[in-house]
């Protein structure tokens, strides 16, 4: 058990459930405020709650159910165990929270998806009325990570 979760793995594990835990709070937080109503706290951000059948931007929300249901179903299961792998192989702390952070943005999102049939969106970034698609601390965490890769990538270079 030492080795599965020793180290940098330890690392991972935290994030991830740290993230689903916000993540899944965040959500219901949202629920409840935002669920006949709207803020605008910031001139570029909106609150507001939308649910998303689909993946990312909506995509394959409009697709037949045997069709969408398996892959958003298993795209995050897949995401975690290659997540999981790539942070117990590598030997770097940023890597390792970069999964977590991927690992657990995509378990918060399926989460939604097997328990609500949709995902929960709520923050809504835009400059004047270009907007930018709806999303959450999952999937802003998975965005987090993607940065943080590229900028470690660069910097080793």
């Amino acid at each position: 058990m030492g080795e599965i979760l020793g180290g940098k793995t330890l690392i991972y594990v935290y994030v991830l459930i740290g993230v689903v835990t916000l993540d899944l709070i965040t959500k219901e937080i949202a629920e409840s405020l935002l669920s006949t109503r709207t803020y605008d706290p910031l001139p570029f951000l909106r609150l507001a709650l939308v649910y998303n059948r689909g993946a990312a931007f909506g995509i394959l929300a409009d697709f037949p159910d045997w069709v969408r249901i398996p892959v958003l179903i298993l795209t995050p299961v897949v995401a975690f165990l290659i997540t999981y792998i790539y942070s117990s192989r590598e030997n770097s702390s940023t890597i390792a929270f970069a999964m977590g952070l991927i690992g657990g943005g995509a378990m918060g999102n399926l989460y939604d998806r097997v328990f609500l049939g949709k995902v929960r969106d709520f923050i809504h970034l835009h400059v004047g009325d270009l907007y930018w698609p709806a999303f959450n601390l999952a999937d802003a965490s998975i965005t987090v990570a993607v940065f943080l890769i590229l900028i470690r990538q660069f910097r080793r270079r």
